[in-house]
């Protein structure tokens, strides 16, 4: 009985020793809540990475960029299947849990000012998957964590469109309603700034409406939005636009190049990406000063011109989808080569900012629909000169850098430029100039340009002569999601229980 006892008592003595250990055991550098602000830098910088990449994938189906003959058959040549896509959804998928984290913290500490940058944060990156693949989970996503939402429930784009539009709507109200002085801390795109993220919001709904816009009448909540700025402030000129500045060295715009080459050029001539012939076209047909921000002078052009300051400088438009007998076959019909075909321009190659959502694209929007006669206040043909004008003005000088170190477009191409008849909107076909304008604005940001040419069907695509299938209007579900029993499901439910192609239209397509 007493060796009972002395057994007992030290079995107490240890419950408490492991008591008064697991108080003392508590990391304050580790805390089991991070505050809402830590979660911030990496989730937009996610999003943008997210945007970015969409410029080779996407950016291909829409023809800003091409690759040289054959060496893209997956992109350039629309041999795709579902692993084609396996990151371009895991992703930003992942991204979706940590903005619910954000919300989460945001909530149960009465910090609004989170809840309300998690709602525009999540509409953002589902805006991109959405017009990228349709249908997609909206409610549940991010959710794979919780236990009994392992694997998402699907929902249709046009709810998806209402569900992100309702977000915003509650977002702009949270950020109307803040105490004055309310910040956003650690903030690494808008540094801070309520009014800014309000104005994102609401510009980003314009976005979101008037791609829906061919499907269903959004007159009315887009009148409402541009007519009353006290209510629904946007956008005003381009230092209110959504743009991330990569202040370190690490992560960098895709485009960025860390070792410039030894020729002085500052762009990759040994790659095989080049500017396609639709972009390079549309810009050299009116003299458009952004042709040497967007594309480089040709290797050989380039290079006689450094011996002989006297030949011109050449740009050239790759045309896409070529396979390499092709690509052969036209170097022999014209006489070029790969160097007589023009890369990413070097003011691009040196860039340290990423354009989530420009003042040029909102104002083409506002064009768009006083055009379409939508009830928006204001007159068409000047808000579109505004919106080519601010397009231009993402290109300032950097410093004291020269054109030649550094091309920027100055103050004086820009009222040449403006000046040109051939510029001004006409009233021959004014919705082809504004989605041209819409697609160049858009470079590089190849989720926007896509759904901006799959909406409006312009500017006009000639994909290579024996690609495997007609231009892609979609991405392919990964080929992991595919075995998602929910999206299984939601395919035998909703689409003949043939799961999509490139080649399916999404919703919001006329």
């Amino acid at each position: 009985m007493k060796k009972f006892s002395v057994i007992t008592g030290a079995l107490l003595m240890l419950l408490s020793s492991c008591g008064k250990f697991e108080e003392l055991n508590v990391n304050p550098n580790n805390p089991a809540t991070v505050p809402a602000e830590m979660l911030l830098p990496p989730i937009i910088s996610g999003a943008v990475g997210s945007m970015n990449s969409s410029g080779t994938r996407a950016g291909q189906y829409v023809q800003h960029l091409s690759w040289l003959g054959g060496t893209s058959e997956e992109d350039g040549r629309y041999n795709l299947t579902g692993a084609s896509y396996r990151e371009e959804w895991n992703g930003p998928m992942r991204l979706i849990k940590d903005v619910n984290q954000l919300k989460e913290i945001g909530t149960s500490t009465n910090l609004n000012q989170y809840v309300a940058v998690a709602a525009v944060l999540k509409v953002y990156i589902l805006s991109l998957m959405s017009d990228a693949y349709g249908d997609i989970p909206y409610n549940e996503a991010g959710m794979g964590n919780v236990s009994g939402m392992e694997f998402a429930h699907y929902q249709s784009q046009q709810e998806v469109y209402t569900l992100m539009l309702n977000d915003l709507e509650s977002a702009n109200q949270l950020f109307k309603n803040l105490p004055s002085g309310t910040v956003v801390n650690r903030d690494i795109l808008f540094s801070g700034s309520i009014a800014r993220w309000r104005k994102f919001a609401n510009s980003l709904k314009v976005r979101i409406l008037m791609r829906q816009s061919a499907k269903t009448n959004v007159n009315a909540a887009v009148a409402a939005i541009f007519n009353n700025p006290a209510e629904y402030p946007v956008f005003e000129n381009v230092s209110d636009q959504a743009t991330l500045v990569y202040n370190n060295g690490t992560d960098l715009y895709y485009w960025f190049i860390q070792n410039p080459a030894a020729d002085g050029s500052g762009v990759d001539f040994a790659g095989n990406t080049r500017v396609s012939n639709v972009m390079v076209n549309l810009l050299s047909s009116k003299n458009d000063p952004r042709l040497p921000i967007y594309a480089a002078p040709t290797r050989n052009s380039f290079l006689a011109n450094r011996t002989n300051s006297a030949t011109p400088l050449v740009y050239r438009g790759q045309r896409a989808g070529f396979s390499t007998a092709e690509q052969n076959a036209d170097y022999a019909q014209t006489g070029l080569n790969k160097d007589d075909y023009s890369v990413i321009g070097k003011r691009i190659r040196k860039e340290n900012r990423a354009f989530l959502m420009t003042y040029a694209e909102l104002m083409l929007l506002k064009t768009e629909a006083i055009q379409r006669e939508m009830g928006v206040s204001g007159t068409a043909a000047a808000t579109y000169l505004i919106a080519i004008k601010a397009s231009l003005d993402k290109w300032p000088a950097v410093g004291s850098a020269d054109q030649v170190e550094t091309p920027f477009i100055s103050e004086a191409q820009k009222t040449a430029y403006l000046a040109q008849p051939a510029v001004a909107l006409s009233t021959t076909n004014p919705i082809k100039q504004i989605a041209e304008q819409l697609y160049i604005d858009s470079y590089l940001n190849g989720f926007e340009g896509w759904a901006g040419w799959r909406r409006l069907g312009f500017p006009e695509l000639v994909p290579g002569p024996t690609v495997l299938s007609p231009v892609p209007v979609r991405y392919v579900y990964s080929d992991n999601e595919q075995n998602n029993p929910n999206l299984i499901l939601w395919v035998q439910q909703t689409m003949g229980g043939t799961m999509p192609t490139h080649n399916t239209k999404v919703w919001f397509q006329p």
